[in-house]
C-alpha cells in the first residue's frame, strides 16, 4: 500500500514538472508567425453601428475644440474639411487661422486691397493679431453678434442669426463710422434692441421690406430673410446637399452652418433628412470609415489600414473592397477595375455573342450545354474530353503550362494598318472578357452544384449513411473552389492592362486555373472521390492562389 502511495506521489510530481516545463513561456525557439506575411489578404477591421460612429466623431470634435478653444460646430467643419486630420487642423490653425477659415469657406476672403493715397502726415500702423489671440479671431470671424449671450452658449453655433445693424461689431479690425459719437452718447442695450427691431430691411431675393430681426447673415455679411433662407435650405436638401450648402449671394461660396439650417427648418421630416445627409458626408470624408454597400444595411466598417482588402459586414455578410467600396477585386487594383468595368459596359453589345451557353462538341459536333462550373467538358454522346474555353483536347491541358488562359499577341501588329490594329485590339479584349465572364457564370453554376450536393448529402444522412460531420469536407471544398475561382476571375482585368512582369503573372495564373479546374472536377464528383485526394487538391489550389496574391497584390497608395 505504501509502495502504491509512493508511486502515486512520484507520478504526481512528474506531472507538475512537465506542466511547468510546457507552460514556462521561456521557449525562444518558437517563432511568432506574422499573419501579414503569410496571408496577403489579412485585414484588421471592425463593424460599427450609427451610434458608435457618432460617438467616435464627437470625441474627435470635442478633442479639437478643447485643444484650440473653439466651438464644437467650428471644430466639426474644420475636421470635415481636412478629412478628420486633427494634426493638420491644429498646425494650420496655429500658423494662420484666417487662411484656414477662408480655405474651409467659413470666412469670406478679404477683398483685394486698394493702394492708399500718399500723405505727408504720419500714419499709425494697425496692430497685427498675435497667435495667442487666434481663437478669438476665429470665433469672431465666423460668429455674428447676438442679442443674448446665453442663447449662443446653449446652441454652440459658430454662425448665429443677427440683425444686420450690428453684424460688424464682433469682427476685429472693423469699426463703425460713428464710433466716436457712440462713446460720447452711450445707448443702453434695451434701447438698442428696441430700435433695431423697428428698423426695416429689403431682402434681395423676395424683394420685400421686413423687420431686421427676421434677417440672418453669415460671416460674409450677406443678409436674407428667414423665409428665403428656409426655402433655399429645402431646395438644397431636396438635391441631396447638406454640408455644402452655400450662401445665396452670387459668387459667394461661404458655407451655411449646420446650426442655422436646423434653426430655420420647420418640418421634422426635413430636419431628419438633413441630419442623415450630414452624417453620411462626415462618414464619407473620414478615411477610416466606409458604409457597408449591402442593401438597407446601416453598418459602418472602420479600419486604420486604408488598403484594397476585403471587408465582410457582420450583419448582411456583404464582402467589398475597403478602399473603393466596390466588389472585392484582388489582385486587380481599384483604378484598373474601374477602367475594366467601364470598358465592359461600353463594349457590352460587341460581346453579346459570348453569353451563349451552348457550343458544339469538337469531335462529333453535337450541341452541348454547360451545366456546371468546371471547364473540363465531357461529351455525353462520344465521351470526348475537351476544354470549354478553347475547344481543345483536354489531354493537352494537363501539361505543366496551362496555355488556354494566355493571350498570344501578334508581334508584327505595329506595322499593320489602323483597321488591322483595331481588329487585334478587339480580339485581345474579347479574349480576356470571355474568360472573365466565363468564371463569373461558373461561380453561379457551382452554387447550383453545391445545392444539389447538399440535397444528396441530406438524403444520405437520413438513410443513416454517415453524419453531417462526415460530409463536411465536401462543403469546405466547394467553399474553397468558389474562393479560388473568384480570385481567378479578377486576374483577367489585371492581365489585360498589365505591362511588366507579364510572363510570371501568366504562368502563375495558368497554374491556378489548372488546379481550379482539377478541384472543380473532383467537387462535382465528390461522392466518388477519395477524401484524401480531394483535400490534397484543396491544399494545392489554395497555395497557388496565395502565391499569386503575394506576388501581385495591389499596393497603390
Amino acid at each position: 500500500m505504501a509502495d502504491q502511495e509512493s508511486d502515486m506521489e512520484y507520478s504526481s510530481d512528474n506531472d507538475y514538472e512537465f506542466e511547468d516545463y510546457y507552460n514556462s513561456g521561456e521557449d525562444c525557439d518558437i517563432e511568432q508567425i506574422d499573419p501579414k506575411r503569410t496571408d496577403p489578404e489579412y485585414f484588421v477591421y471592425e463593424c460599427l453601428n450609427v451610434e458608435e460612429v457618432e460617438k467616435l466623431l464627437n470625441e474627435s470634435v470635442e478633442k479639437l475644440s478643447t485643444q484650440l478653444q473653439i466651438t464644437p460646430s467650428l471644430a466639426k467643419v474644420l475636421l470635415h474639411e481636412t478629412r478628420w486630420n486633427t494634426a493638420e487642423v491644429i498646425e494650420r490653425y496655429r500658423n494662420n487661422a484666417s487662411n484656414l477659415l477662408v480655405s474651409a469657406r467659413i470666412k469670406a476672403a478679404a477683398p483685394p486691397s486698394v493702394p492708399a493715397a500718399t500723405s505727408s502726415a504720419p500714419q499709425q500702423s494697425s496692430p497685427v493679431p498675435s497667435t495667442s489671440s487666434a481663437a478669438a479671431v476665429a470665433t469672431a470671424a465666423v460668429s455674428s453678434s447676438s442679442s443674448s449671450s446665453s442663447s449662443s452658449t446653449a446652441t454652440c453655433s459658430f454662425l448665429a442669426s443677427v440683425p444686420s445693424c450690428s453684424v460688424n461689431s464682433a469682427i476685429p479690425g472693423t469699426s463703425s463710422s460713428s464710433s466716436s459719437s457712440s462713446k460720447a452718447h452711450p445707448i443702453s442695450s434695451t434701447t438698442a434692441t428696441t430700435a433695431c427691431c423697428y428698423r426695416t430691411q429689403l431682402c434681395p431675393v423676395c424683394v420685400t421690406v421686413q423687420s431686421t430681426d427676421k434677417f440672418h447673415a453669415l460671416a460674409c455679411q450677406h443678409s436674407f430673410c428667414r423665409d428665403c433662407w428656409a426655402m433655399h435650405f429645402e431646395i438644397q436638401i431636396g438635391q441631396g446637399i447638406s454640408t455644402q450648402i452655400e450662401c445665396m449671394e452670387q459668387r459667394c461660396d461661404v458655407r451655411v452652418p449646420e446650426d442655422l439650417v436646423l434653426t430655420l427648418l420647420n418640418r421634422p421630416m426635413l430636419r431628419d433628412k438633413y441630419q442623415q445627409f450630414t452624417f453620411a458626408d462626415y462618414v464619407k470624408s473620414h478615411p477610416e470609415l466606409r458604409f457597408c454597400p449591402g442593401p438597407n444595411c446601416q453598418t459602418i466598417i472602420r479600419s486604420q489600414d486604408i488598403s484594397p482588402k476585403k471587408a465582410v459586414c457582420r450583419m448582411c455578410k456583404t464582402a467589398f473592397c475597403f478602399r473603393c467600396g466596390t466588389d472585392y477585386h484582388a489582385p486587380t487594383d481599384c483604378q484598373i477595375i474601374r477602367k475594366w468595368l467601364t470598358k465592359c459596359a461600353d463594349d457590352s453589345e460587341t460581346a453579346n455573342y459570348i453569353s451563349a451557353h451552348t457550343k458544339d462538341c469538337p469531335k462529333c459536333h453535337i450541341c452541348i450545354e454547360k451545366n456546371g462550373g468546371c471547364n473540363h467538358m465531357q461529351c455525353f454522346n462520344c465521351k470526348h474530353d475537351f476544354c470549354w474555353m478553347c475547344l481543345g483536347d483536354w489531354k493537352a491541358h494537363g501539361s505543366e503550362y496551362y496555355e488556354c488562359s494566355r493571350y498570344k499577341e501578334n508581334p508584327n501588329i505595329a506595322h499593320e494598318s489602323v483597321h488591322a490594329q483595331a481588329r487585334e485590339a478587339l480580339k485581345k479584349y474579347l479574349h480576356y472578357y470571355e474568360r472573365w465572364e466565363n468564371h463569373s457564370k461558373s461561380l453561379q453554376l457551382e452554387q447550383q452544384t453545391l445545392d444539389r450536393m447538399r440535397a444528396r448529402i441530406n438524403e444520405k444522412v437520413m438513410k443513416g449513411l454517415g453524419t453531417w460531420i462526415d460530409w463536411q469536407h465536401l462543403f469546405d471544398a466547394a467553399t474553397l473552389l468558389a474562393k479560388c475561382r473568384y480570385t481567378l476571375q479578377y486576374t483577367y482585368p489585371y492581365a489585360y492592362y498589365m505591362e511588366s512582369r507579364k510572363e510570371l503573372f501568366e504562368y502563375q495564373q495558368a497554374q491556378l486555373e489548372a488546379e481550379i479546374e482539377n478541384l472543380s472536377w473532383k467537387v462535382e464528383r465528390a461522392e466518388t472521390t477519395d477524401r484524401g485526394e480531394l483535400e490534397n487538391q484543396m491544399d494545392i489550389a489554395e497555395k497557388r492562389r496565395t502565391t499569386l496574391l503575394k506576388d501581385f497584390f495591389p499596393t497603390e497608395a
